[in-house]
């Protein structure tokens, strides 16, 4: 007749390794609250030693055919003759800045009502101010401009929280805080090689990041452009996560199962 002998050194043993899994994730409170009087915390980094001094290159986008801009003039000239300012709204309603703001046309015109046409084909947001600005003196006193890119667009997909394309109302986004809109990276992302793909020139170039290390603060790509694609591959600890794990789990809890019938019919 078919019968298992000593069944509970089996079941001892995945007590045994389920009480380690257990352990192993605890984290104590000590490195987890925040603000202690005495923390004794080994390792602890200190707030005032300068670490390391890395030198920034944001890029400088230059306009062209087809960005919306949101323009705002802030003048002393009375409100009845500002012709450029903004519609009112009714109470409750939100405008689409998108279809509000002025568009640059192929020539990378910006057409002004009454002033006509402002040339800021491959200009930056700073030297289209000052440009708008100019072209306003005769119309306005002391006007100040507010120009803002409305069009600056991004995709991320992969292991993020939440993928999808957002839009962004600063022209020096970081990846950090691109990656940061998406909710940031999921726990199996691998941060050591990240897809930048940029289209430039009627061409799609494909950069490799890292977040790993820090110098990738002081590198171009670092900063973003607007229609850049951000892709985040996962680990191959998520396959063997999802994969492997899980499925000796379930043989295991099936062994258990089988194993402890066995003993209660067997004894």
């Amino acid at each position: 007749m078919f019968k298992i002998e000593k069944t509970y050194p089996i079941l001892s043993l995945i007590c045994f390794f389920a009480t380690l899994l257990m352990i192993g994730g605890c984290v104590p409170q000590r490195k987890i609250k925040l603000l202690q009087e005495e923390a004794n915390v080994k390792d602890q980094a200190q707030a005032d030693v300068l670490l390391k001094i890395i030198k920034l290159q944001p890029p400088v986008y230059t306009l062209k055919p087809g960005d919306v801009l949101s323009l705002q003039i802030r003048t002393t000239t009375p409100a009845e003759n500002n012709f450029l300012a903004a519609p009112a709204t009714t109470f409750g309603t939100e405008r689409d800045p998108l279809l509000t703001g002025y568009t640059l046309d192929e020539n990378g015109n910006l057409n002004l009502p009454v002033i006509g046409n402002v040339n800021l084909l491959n200009l930056s947001m700073q030297e289209a101010r000052v440009r708008i600005s100019s072209v306003l003196l005769p119309y306005f006193e002391y006007p100040t401009v507010n120009l803002r890119l409305l069009t600056f667009k991004y995709t991320i997909v992969g292991e993020v929280l939440r993928q999808g394309q957002f839009t962004s109302l600063q022209d020096n986004l970081n990846l950090m805080e691109a990656l940061a809109s998406a909710g940031g990276m999921t726990p199996f992302a691998n941060r050591g090689q990240i897809r930048l793909i940029r289209q430039e020139g009627g061409e799609a170039k494909i950069y490799m990041l890292s977040l790993l290390e820090d110098d990738i603060i002081g590198m171009k790509n670092y900063y973003i452009q607007p229609n850049d694609m951000i892709v985040i591959d996962p680990l191959p600890a998520r396959f063997f996560r999802e994969n492997i794990v899980q499925n000796f789990t379930l043989m295991l809890s099936v062994v258990s199962s089988i194993s402890l019938l066995v003993w209660r019919f067997t004894r």
